[in-house]
């Protein structure tokens, strides 16, 4: 079973010396490591960079942080993928060389002056980051000072850098060894209008944005002279997603890369905004599902924002849909700086086609007629979902596969967690067919949560013989779940939903039940055939969807989901026609029936409301006679469906039980 974690690596405690005629106090560096995915980091983060900035402790520490793929892949993390990599693999080589320990890096994780401790025992998790630990990093002496100096260049394309490292001892400086480099860093603090990530988190603390000439940074003489001194200058081409009015700065440190221990580090002055900046900060189209056919008009907003320090009087609004071309529209006002304002732009038309999200793209030019300066904040994009309200026909079916977008998920909770399309990552099988299959573990452990996953509107001529086929595959925290899976249809666009099947607690689960990790499906045979009767539904254009109620869950997955009308006890056994005795029962009764071929078969009891009270067979079975015994004395007196799903069709037996 594979599951998703964060792991702790085990790696040795390696010591940092002062140089004993050390003249210069050490301003620690403290790297942390952090992922816009991560969901312990948005837990423990604000904690962690309220210590680094609070009280005296900017005068004793420079808190730099690097977006880390951990436990997936972020948009924020891959802006500066180079950089990130290579700090984390430059310590993690070193380590795993000079210990001996295999391991991997965890977020969320610090390195401190260079230096690892015992993962193992938690001290490298920014949760156990305390005042006493930057109080002993500054009470140590340093062999060098540093200073470093920034301007922009006229055009806010380059930072100007100039770094003087000092050897503030009385004798030669000259560590057995040693083999110094000088690193630099665009650093700054970002804020976002929404999460770049699924963990919540918008803001964030001092970004490495780009190191400077690389990651690897400028070697050093490794003897120093008493008083010697060094000057470096720099030229640093600022990347185009930097947002030049977000307070950028310079941070440069000196690491002896024999044990990687940081020497000193030192920053610049903030870097200021430009004088006449504009930026978009949001655009906000439709919200929730739109039902529409042939042409929709589109009508948005963007929020215009003043950037810079002069008031800002005129701008261009440049906006599409769908990648169509640009339409501009001139803005003007007055707006003092950082004040924002919603901007109404023309409606524009998409053609409706299939069921997909469209974009809206939206940026701003000119402002106060003077060219941008400042292009990573010019730009605000949105997205909207367009379900054809001319539905599908019949068969129609789903594989969530990487080209499948024609599904919508809503977040009735409204608390940004909800249902997915999710892949393996490799080339095992997440999904029951395919690498890919819907989820819902984002609402992992958190009771409560409820979302429904949409699939295209579909024409329903015939519902008494029409079925909804799918497979599912569920993993319980622990025994005893009351979490919920129903299949819902709505007439109305989504406004109102009326439940037509359900399953729900240890009758859904078929992946071991797991409390600490993820659980995610990696074969075909953990998922289990279900099919809903879509008898109860009203003939014509319906929308349908997977409602999910967590309740002590760990994840749910739903995957080869297929609308039809259902061709009888024929498909399931030609000529063979299931036999179900004796009927009535009391305590037990018998199914008997023949497969022309081996089939996944799911058996189930369904009572008179479309619940599944029992779950009699869920397996492979192979090709040939089957009798199996259907336990009887539990259920109450009443009128039952048995009904037998394969992957050729659907059969159903009526059960009369008395007592």
């Amino acid at each position: 079973m594979k599951k998703i974690l964060l792991t702790f690596a085990a790696l040795a405690v390696i010591g940092y010396t002062a140089n004993a005629q050390g003249t210069a106090t050490r301003m620690s560096l403290i790297e942390e490591y952090t992922g816009e995915n991560c969901g312990p980091c948005a837990a423990y983060n604000p904690d962690f960079w309220a210590l680094v900035t609070g009280s005296t402790n900017p005068s004793k520490c420079i808190q730099i942080t690097y977006m880390e793929p951990i436990p997936s892949t972020g948009w924020f993390y891959q802006q500066n993928t180079p950089v990130n990599d290579a700090r984390i693999q430059y310590y993690q080589t070193y380590f795993n060389s000079a210990t001996g320990v295999s391991g991997e890096e965890f977020t969320p994780s610090d390195v401190r002056d260079g230096l690892y401790t015992d993962a193992g025992s938690g001290a490298m998790n920014i949760s156990s980051f305390t005042q006493a630990d930057i109080d002993s990093m500054y009470g140590v002496n340093s062999p060098f000072s540093i200073t470093v100096t920034s301007a922009w260049d006229a055009t806010y394309s380059n930072v100007n850098t100039t770094v003087t490292v000092t050897n503030a001892t009385t004798t030669t400086y000259a560590p057995t060894g040693a083999n110094f480099y000088l690193r630099l860093a665009l650093v700054q603090t970002l804020d976002f209008a929404t999460p770049p990530g699924n963990n919540g988190e918008s803001h964030f603390h001092n970004v490495v944005r780009q190191m400077y000439p690389n990651a690897t940074g400028t070697a050093m003489a490794a003897s120093w002279a008493p008083g010697a001194t060094q000057t470096y200058t720099f030229t640093c081409a600022v990347p185009s997603y930097v947002d030049k009015a977000q307070s950028p700065f310079m941070v440069a440190w000196v690491q002896n890369d024999n044990d990687l221990t940081v020497q000193q580090a030192a920053q610049s002055a903030t870097l200021p905004a430009p004088a006449d900046d504009a930026r978009l900060w949001t655009t906000s189209g439709p919200s929730g599902l739109v039902c529409a056919t042939g042409t929709y008009s589109v009508t948005h907003s963007t929020l215009l924002v003043n950037n810079g320090s002069n008031t800002l009087t005129s701008a261009i609004i440049y906006y599409s849909a769908d990648g169509g071309a640009l339409s501009s529209y001139a803005w003007s006002g007055s707006l003092t700086a950082s004040s924002s304002i919603s901007v109404t732009m023309p409606a524009i038309p998409v053609t409706v086609g299939a069921d997909v999200y469209h974009t809206i793209y939206d940026s701003v030019a000119m402002p106060n007629g003077s060219p941008s300066l400042n292009p990573a904040v010019a730009v605000a994009g949105g997205s909207f979902f367009v379900e054809n309200s001319a539905g599908q026909t019949l068969p129609y079916g789903t594989s969530f596969e990487a080209n499948d977008t024609n599904y919508f998920a809503t977040d009735l909770s409204a608390d940004g967690n909800g249902w997915g399309v999710y892949y393996s990552g490799s080339s095992t099988s997440l999904g029951h067919s395919g690498t890919y299959a819907a989820g819902d573990l984002l609402g992992y452990n958190n009771a409560g949560e409820q979302n429904i996953l949409i699939m295209p509107e579909v024409n329903i001529t015939t519902p008494a013989t029409t079925n909804l086929t799918f497979y599912e595959a569920y993993s319980e925290l622990a025994a005893g779940s009351t979490t919920k899976l129903e299949v819902v249809y709505s007439t109305d666009c989504g406004t109102t939903w009326t439940s037509v099947w359900n399953m729900s607690g240890s009758s859904m689960a078929t992946l071991p039940a797991n409390s600490s990790t993820i659980e995610v499906p990696t074969s075909s045979s953990q998922y289990a055939l279900r099919t809903a009767s879509l008898s109860a539904i009203p003939a014509g254009v319906v929308m349908l969807g997977f409602r999910y109620t967590m309740g002590n869950g760990n994840t749910i997955w739903i995957d080869d989901a297929k609308v039809a009308v259902s061709t009888g006890v024929a498909n399931v056994a030609a000529n063979v026609e299931t036999k179900l005795y004796p009927n009535p029962a009391k305590d037990e009764a018998t199914l008997s029936f023949n497969l022309n071929n081996a089939s996944d078969v799911t058996i189930q009891i369904v009572d008179g409301l479309g619940r599944v009270v029992s779950v009699v067979a869920n397996e492979k079975m192979d090709a040939g006679a089957h009798s199996l015994t259907i336990n009887t004395a539990a259920l109450a007196s009443g009128v039952y469906n048995v009904t037998m799903h394969t992957e050729e069709g659907t059969s159903n037996e009526r059960l009369t039980v008395i007592k």
